[in-house]
C-alpha cells in the first residue's frame, strides 16, 4: 500500500488493500445512486470496472485467496436495500478467484458510518463482526464497497484473524480520496 494512504486509511488488521479507484467523479455517482437510490441501471457499469481491476490485480500480484468474504450489511439495511450492493457488483469477478463465503457476520446493527466522524466511526463499528467458520491458516479477502477510514475494514479483518486466517486483504470499489472527510 502506498504510503501516503497507509497514514490515512487505519488498516492495521489488513495484509494489503486493492481499490478499483478513488471515489470520486462519475465512480461517487455510479455508487451511491446504486446503493441509496436503487439506479440498478448503474450495477453492470460498476462490474465491468471491478472485472477489469480484479483481472489487473490478477496478473500483476502474487497475492492468491483461499476464500472471499462481502461485508455484511445490517438486516434493517438489507430488509430497507432489498440487496447487498456490495455482493451484487462483485460477485461475478469473485467466482474466478476464490470461493466466497458468507461466514462474516455482524453481531449487531451499527449506526450508518456515513454519517460518523473518524473517531465515531471507530468506537460505532467496535466489536460489531464475526466469522461463523474457522479461517485456520487460510489467506481471505473481505470485500466492500467504499473504505472512508478503514474502521469497518479493520473491525472485519480483525475479527478474521480471531478466525484463524493467516492473511487477510481488503478489496474495495473505491477508496475515498486523501484528505476528505
Amino acid at each position: 500500500m502506498r504510503p501516503d494512504i497507509a497514514r490515512l486509511v487505519n488498516l492495521p488488521h489488513c495484509n494489503g488493500l486493492m481499490a478499483c479507484s478513488w471515489y470520486q467523479g462519475a465512480l461517487k455517482v455510479w455508487l451511491s445512486e446504486y446503493k441509496f437510490h436503487g439506479k440498478v441501471h448503474h450495477k453492470s457499469v460498476l462490474q465491468q470496472l471491478i472485472s477489469h481491476q480484479i483481472q489487473q490485480f490478477c496478473q500483476t500480484s502474487h497475492f492468491v485467496p483461499d476464500l472471499c468474504l462481502i461485508m455484511p450489511l445490517a438486516y434493517r439495511r438489507y430488509f430497507w436495500r432489498g440487496y447487498n450492493q456490495v455482493t451484487q457488483t462483485w460477485m461475478t469477478a469473485l467466482k474466478n478467484i476464490a470461493p466466497i463465503s458468507s461466514s462474516l457476520k455482524r453481531l449487531r446493527t451499527t449506526k450508518p458510518q456515513s454519517k460518523l466522524n473518524r473517531k465515531q466511526r471507530r468506537t460505532n463499528i467496535k466489536g460489531a463482526f464475526y466469522v461463523a467458520q474457522s479461517l485456520q491458516g487460510k489467506k481471505v479477502v473481505i470485500v466492500d464497497d467504499v473504505i472512508t477510514t478503514g474502521s469497518t475494514m479493520d473491525e472485519a479483518a480483525q475479527a478474521c484473524i480471531q478466525a484463524g486466517a493467516a492473511e487477510v486483504w481488503a478489496f474495495v470499489t473505491a477508496l475515498t480520496p486523501l484528505f476528505s472527510k
